[in-house]
């Protein structure tokens, strides 16, 4: 083997991973005959509400029953529920009610909304229901209070391990099962092969990693696990479908751009959704798409041509769905479904002066575009719920009406619905109200144990010094008779406009992990009375030199200084940038301290001059408790951090691309598989073909180096200084195979082992 050079190239192999039996399109197509226009209308709505009410009277259950939406988005932003008490149990009751509702008989408009009876089990259909439950609570993860505190997907990419994604998918399924949510908007498969710190459009930790083949690798672990979780009571939608790890800002708030191709795309953006479309497990395949709204400059070629937002272009998504990766999966079922169509960048888009909402418009031109199920959320001009709920009605009464009068309109919207249909008999194959509740009395039992500490400590990474110099630097960790001093980020949170606020790390969590563990009551290696926690709000007046005299003494007498950092977010958090402040402007107060950087969010926010002014830097990528945790045995010596950037750091010099290529050092074993050592030596004859095959190819992390990377086969003849020509193939799961004709006698040389022939 002369060379091994790695490249980002995916190719999966194709497989039906739908099949439409004939009992089952039976069934749909005999349902379908049964519904009435209001009822195939109004399929294609998922809508979010306000307020926890879904007695027969509310406004939710005037969706359901009167305009038959088929399926509710769940937002602590609308208090639907809180994150205090008992949240899993009220989570449960609530979806109970929600599928109850759907029991109910139409009401006609003459009607009072509380003269409903129940309906036979053949014409009810389920709802979807669903929720965002990304992880590392608040802002991405809705279920918070009594759930397993999981980890965000980058928190996963960091250990390199695709089994703790598919752990933490079984947590996330086995939770929403139980406590009725059957649709989850995630994983997200966005690649970040160009990390954009502190700027529009970061992504911070919501996304596996920045190498397409190990974030469709996570993918399709995670969605695997959270199929087993749940028993195949929750489907996946995959987002943001198709991915917008390289664009311009964040998508939610202005139409992102991005300046890619179509090719391009396919070998970045577009490569892990290839991955859990056309998985060779069932169970690593998603039931659906979400997606974006961002638009692509040079889609088709033109470099002057920008496409508009994927949610609405019906050519650019059609030409998406048309590649051989994606068509079979559309073919046969896979489900697509809208983003938020009420987001500020969808209002900027249709008026960028934000004067008006064409809500008609909006919904008509994401059903044409090709979306399946309209996402209503947000869906208004402005932030009231009054207008929102008026649009949302008006837009299902428009749908009915074109659907009666455009046959066009009729067929897509029947192709949507068919696709809708399919996917709730897969979820419920007994359409009855006996089918779709939980057990409200088990949810305790089963909500809130998961375990994912052995996975923090897997995730957790040395980022600056190696480990070597870390042992010059620190031999030892803190001890009684040193003052400890944590800074740690002070903002805050609330679900809700009028809700509580709360911390996204509490000020003196780092401490009360570490005193438990090390303190009186632990080791005994602290002394409570030499260890203070103070917030970055301090930090940042310190570093401007605005702080007491009584924090200048403490930092001071400090012999560790402690940094809990998260992202860098100046915008909507402007103390979130107070370590770079503070070790820019008092350098003074760092001389021989030992100065430590936890990351509780993504690994690239600090410069390598910043970063030259630790003595350590770790990044941890979650801000949950197993992860403090985690990070006090870090820092306190337990364990050797095992965990590798999954993105490129630019202030360490990491980059993804060149960490990912074959180790040059390694010795790679080659082997003949036809030919086992334990049978003896073999003697073959010229013209004969042999398999020759590696051991698995390390990349400079150790890890197997992705699919595609290329690999070229050479063989001597050296008896009489012959070359065979070179064998240039690719692997598959880290290892490479060839095959060689033997073409004369002698010995057949190649850098691992000589072959006799005759």
């Amino acid at each position: 083997m002369k060379r091994i050079i790695a490249i980002l190239s995916l190719v999966f192999p194709l497989f039906p991973s739908f099949v439409f039996a004939q009992a089952e399109e039976a069934f749909i197509e005999g349902l379908i005959e049964q519904m009435t226009v209001e009822e195939k209308v109004g399929q294609l709505f998922m809508v979010t509400f306000v307020g926890d009410d879904v007695g027969p009277t509310s406004e939710i259950a005037e969706l359901i029953t009167l305009y038959r939406v088929g399926g509710v988005v769940l937002l602590t932003s609308n208090r639907n529920f809180t994150n205090r008490g008992d949240t899993p149990r009220e989570v449960a009751e609530l979806t109970n009610s929600l599928q109850a509702l759907a029991f109910t008989v139409p009401i006609t408009s003459g009607e009072s909304l509380t003269s409903t009876a129940a309906i036979t089990p053949s014409t009810h259909i389920p709802l979807f229901i669903a929720i965002d439950h990304e992880g590392d609570g608040y802002p991405y993860t809705r279920l918070i209070n009594g759930f397993t505190a999981i980890p965000n997907q980058m928190a996963l990419g960091a250990t390199w391990k695709e089994e703790n994604a598919e752990r933490v998918g079984k947590i996330v399924g086995r939770e929403l099962a139980v406590v009725g949510i059957n649709m989850l908007f995630g994983p997200s498969l966005d690649v970040l092969d160009n990390p954009r710190p502190g700027l529009k459009g970061d992504l911070g930790t919501r996304t596996f990693g920045g190498d397409p083949y190990w974030v469709g690798k996570f993918g399709k672990a995670y969605i695997r696990g959270v199929h087993l979780g749940g028993e195949g009571k929750v489907v996946t939608v995959a987002k943001h479908f198709p991915g917008h790890g390289g664009s311009d800002r964040r998508a939610d708030e202005e139409v992102a751009t991005v300046e890619k191709s179509l090719d391009e795309l396919k070998k970045i953006e577009l490569a892990p959704f290839f991955a859990v479309t056309s998985s060779d497990d069932p169970l690593a395949v998603t039931e659906a798409l979400m997606t974006s709204h961002i638009r692509y400059r040079g889609f088709q070629g033109n470099i002057r041509e920008r496409t508009r937002p994927i949610s609405f272009d019906p050519e650019a998504l059609e030409a998406i769905m048309k590649l051989p990766e994606f068509e079979p999966w559309r073919e046969e079922g896979g489900l697509i479904v809208s983003d938020a169509l009420g987001v500020r960048a969808v209002r900027r888009y249709y008026d960028p002066q934000e004067q008006t909402f064409p809500h008609r418009r909006i919904a008509l031109e994401a059903l044409l575009a090709g979306n399946d199920v309209l996402v209503l959320s947000q869906f208004a001009l402005t932030d009231s719920w009054s207008a929102q709920l008026e649009n949302i009605k008006d837009v299902i009464l428009y749908f009915r009406e074109k659907y009666m009068s455009d046959t066009s309109f009729q067929a897509r919207v029947d192709e949507a619905l068919r696709r809708i249909l399919v996917l709730k008999h897969r979820l419920y194959p007994d359409f009855s109200l006996e089918a779709v509740q939980v057990d409200v009395e088990r949810v305790s039992e089963a909500v809130g144990k998961g375990e994912v500490l052995q996975i923090a400590r897997e995730a957790i990474t040395l980022i600056h010094p190696g480990p070597e110099e870390l042992a010059d630097r620190l031999p030892s960790p803190p001890h009684m008779e040193e003052d400890i001093l944590i800074f740690t980020d002070d903002r805050e949170a609330r679900d809700c406009y009028d809700c509580p606020t709360y911390p996204f790390i509490e000020m003196d969590a780092l401490e009360k992990t570490i005193l438990r563990l090390y303190g009186p009551e632990g080791s005994g290696q602290v002394d409570p009375e030499r260890i203070r926690s103070l917030t970055f709000s301090q930090l940042k007046a310190l570093a401007e030199k605005e702080s007491t005299e009584e924090i200048e003494t403490l930092v001071k007498e400090a012999e560790w200084i402690i940094f809990a950092m998260l992202d860098l977010n100046i915008e909507d958090y402007p103390k979130s940038d107070a370590v770079k402040v503070f070790l820019e402007r008092r350098p003074d107060v760092l001389r021989e301290k030992k100065v430590v950087v936890l990351a509780y969010n993504a690994p690239y926010y600090l410069d390598s001059t910043e970063i030259s002014k630790l003595t350590a830097y770790y990044g941890i990528y979650s801000k949950m408790q197993p992860y403090i945790e985690a990070s006090a045995r870090a820092l306190f010596g337990e364990f050797q951090p095992q965990g590798a950037p999954p993105v490129s750091v630019e202030g360490i010099n990491y980059k993804l691309m060149v960490q990912m290529e074959p180790d040059p050092e390694q010795v790679i074993e080659l082997m003949l598989p036809d030919f086992p050592e334990e049978a003896g030596e073999h003697v073959i004859k010229v013209g004969d073909t042999i398999r020759v095959r590696t051991g698995v190819i390390l990349d400079r992390n150790g890890h197997p180096v992705p699919d595609g990377t290329p690999v070229e086969f050479r063989f001597f003849y050296p008896a009489e200084s012959v070359e065979s020509p070179p064998h240039r193939v690719t692997t598959i799961n880290g290892v490479a195979e060839t095959t060689i004709s033997l073409e004369r006698t002698g010995k057949l040389e190649n850098p691992w082992s000589p072959l006799p022939t005759e």
